[in-house]
């Protein structure tokens, strides 16, 4: 069998290995940010948009704090919503994993660069398809391709590789096209700019071949000064084009560091981090979509001494392997790992200390070090190894099954993300402090009517996130779905007055308001809402109710909402349709809206109680039953199914 054929078979095996791991992601639903920054953000819904999201930052996300200048992911969001036709994450998902597999292609041919600049092996592409099948098929990495709001990491990561390959092309480097996709990668996220810092140590390694501790050698100051040379037309450009978009592109209402933490304490916490990161890259069993890591004091704590000494170990490793040729993609890969945490693990504090999909961009670095480590020691033993077949077949084979293992884990996370109860549940699971995981816990049990076991953890979240604007949003709709009316206005006001910019709080305090027919107050909170975010789909929807609705009526505009399921056919938009036709008493099409959401979501227990209490006011009281048992089945916990269903076995016993 030729060198070439092998080559094909071993690189089709991973490939086919990474379909069959994210073959069950496909149809995963949207979580978290994605909510703000593609379902309810209607600049998305249009391609003609294009121009405003490069002179508009606001245009990323309807959460006015979050608002970034990332034109590039508006773009890929508002692509794939034109593609699919409609807000549905399967098409999202399609193309954040099409550019993963480029991203895979590319990372082959840079693994293989880096490996044939030593010259220690004849061939070095063997390594190169392991080495990038291990990446990607790294169980951490599941985080950030299943996060549809982490599209800009992967993205943006594979801008920088690109960035490289161009480099290493004789003619994209005179013609300076390695710029274009590090440009690109810049408006995709910030991160994009490390790019610079990274080809300057690229240059200074392999083509200056100096080491790290030159750099503190007086007598290697003209290695520096021609890898500043070399490296001007990145330097300049990246710098030039992040400074702007960060001070003059970046909407002034964005939140970008939590000025409550101290930087030093940030600092010192993030040595615990990046312990967490490296445990993570090895042994990934404790992978959170929220981790609940915290401050850590004082800056002598055991676990930040801890990291400390493995930080300072691995880099007196890339120090010592600098000096080789034949080690230097040990160094630089340790090198790049750092490089690309400096973003979110210096001192500049983030409102989330850890998140593990920011590693995805950091491990690239991890997997070409350790990869080029294990090459390096099996060149050591080749003799021994090629007279010992065993051994000789053996290494490969257990390299395949520990990738493989890496992509179970891989297909098993996928599985976590494929509802919104089994993230939220994972995350309490592993990150039992974590407020935002309570509370987010406490919402999918909400949605599935248990609320009960929904105030437990919204009660839980509020002893860590006692001023979350958020939590009590959830809290006010909670109390309120309870019958504890008063008690829901004021966590509804408590909302807006933790955060004034919380477009979220005008409309669900508007929306309440108006099932109560206060119409006017409810105009006045969602032009306020308006006012703060132009492009958020609910608050326009409900605004153009607004002018529907008749004095005294409780039914939001059918023609709207009819609209909206064009549009967003999720089986959430018809159990709204169904409530409209509910109180218009159109019972007849609140069931047919009804058996719609079930078609999506045949577990979706609110449907079939709304089935139930529209066979209550047809007065077919077996029917009723029969749906109410349904909804029971799903949910035993459901108090409004319980009702309903005791309603219809009353009256039914009296026609007995």
């Amino acid at each position: 069998m030729s060198h070439r054929l092998k080559l094909f078979l071993l690189s089709a095996f991973f490939f086919g290995l990474l379909l069959l791991v994210y073959s069950n992601h496909f149809n995963n639903v949207f979580q978290f940010d994605d909510f703000h920054s593609v379902v309810n953000n209607e600049y998305i819904t249009d391609l003609g948009n294009v121009a405003l999201f490069f002179t508009d930052g606001s245009t990323i996300t309807t959460n006015v704090s979050n608002q970034s200048y990332r034109p590039v992911v508006t773009l890929m969001n508002a692509f794939d919503y034109w593609l699919g036709g409609t807000m549905d994450p399967f098409y999202f998902h399609v193309s954040i994993f099409f550019w993963f597999v480029v991203l895979g292609l590319t990372l082959f041919f840079f693994f293989r660069k880096l490996f044939d600049s030593t010259a220690l092996y004849q061939s070095t592409s063997y390594i190169a398809v392991f080495a990038t099948a291990w990446f990607m098929l790294h169980t951490a990495n599941a985080e950030t391709i299943n996060y549809i709001g982490a599209r800009s990491d992967a993205f943006s990561t594979l801008c920088i590789v690109a960035s490289f390959l161009l480099y290493f092309n004789r003619v994209g480097r005179k013609f300076y096209w390695y710029l274009l996709p590090m440009l690109l990668g810049i408006y995709t996220k910030q991160t994009g700019v490390m790019f610079v810092a990274l080809l300057f140590v690229y240059v200074y390694l392999f083509e200056e071949e100096r080491s790290v501790a030159d750099v503190f050698n007086i007598n290697h100051v003209k290695s520096i000064v021609r890898t500043l040379k070399k490296t001007a037309a990145a330097i300049i450009v990246g710098c030039s084009v992040f400074l702007i978009n960060q001070f003059y592109m970046t909407p002034g209402t964005t939140t970008k560091w939590d000025t409550s933490v101290s930087k030093f304490e940030y600092f010192t916490t993030q040595f615990y981090v990046i312990l967490h990161y490296i445990g993570n890259f090895i042994l990934p069993t404790d992978l959170s979509a929220d981790p609940d890591i915290t401050i850590i004091t004082p800056f002598y704590d055991k676990a930040i001494v801890m990291g400390f000494l493995l930080i300072v170990g691995l880099l007196i490793v890339a120090i010592r392997f600098s000096r080789n040729k034949d080690t230097r993609p040990i160094a630089f890969g340790i090198l790049w790992f750092f490089i690309a945490l400096i973003p979110t693990s210096s001192f500049l504090p983030r409102f989330q200390i850890a998140n593990d999909h920011r590693t995805f961009f950091p491990y690239i670095g991890l997997v070409l070090s350790f990869s080029w480590f294990l090459a390096f020691r099996l060149k050591k033993n080749l003799d021994y190894i090629n007279t010992h077949k065993i051994v000789r077949f053996g290494i490969p084979s257990l390299a395949a099954l520990v990738i493989c293992c890496y992509g179970y884990g891989a297909h098993q996370r996928n599985k976590v993300w494929q509802t919104q109860e089994a993230l939220w549940h994972d995350v309490v699971k592993k990150s039992p402090k974590n407020g935002r995981g309570m509370m987010n816990y406490g919402l999918a049990l909400m949605s599935r009517g248990d609320y009960e076991g929904a105030y437990k953890y919204y009660q839980k979240a509020e002893e860590t996130l006692p001023y979350w604007s958020y939590l009590h949003i959830n809290l006010a709709i909670l109390r309120d779905a309870m019958g504890f009316p008063e008690e829901a206005e004021k966590y509804f006001r408590s909302a807006l007055s933790y955060d004034p910019h919380n477009v979220e709080a005008y409309f669900f305090y508007a929306n309440w308001l108006v099932k109560r027919d206060r119409t006017e107050q409810a105009r006045s909170w969602l032009l306020k809402g308006q006012e703060l975010s132009p492009a958020h789909i609910k608050t326009k929807s409900l605004l153009r109710d607004l002018e529907d609705i008749q004095v005294g009526g409780k039914a939001s505009s059918l023609a709207s909402l009819l609209e909206t399921i064009d549009q967003f056919p999720t089986p959430e938009n018809y159990l709204e349709l169904s409530l409209a036709y509910y109180y218009a008493s159109e019972y007849e099409k609140c069931i047919e809206a009804c058996e719609k959401a079930l078609e999506s979501d045949p577990e979706f227990a609110l449907a079939y109680n709304n089935i139930c209490s529209a066979y209550n006011k047809l007065e077919e009281w077996e029917k009723a039953i029969e749906a109410c048992h349904k909804a029971l089945k799903i949910n035993p916990e459901f108090e409004l199914a319980k009702g309903n269903l005791s309603w219809a076995e009353e009256e039914l016993d009296k026609l007995k």
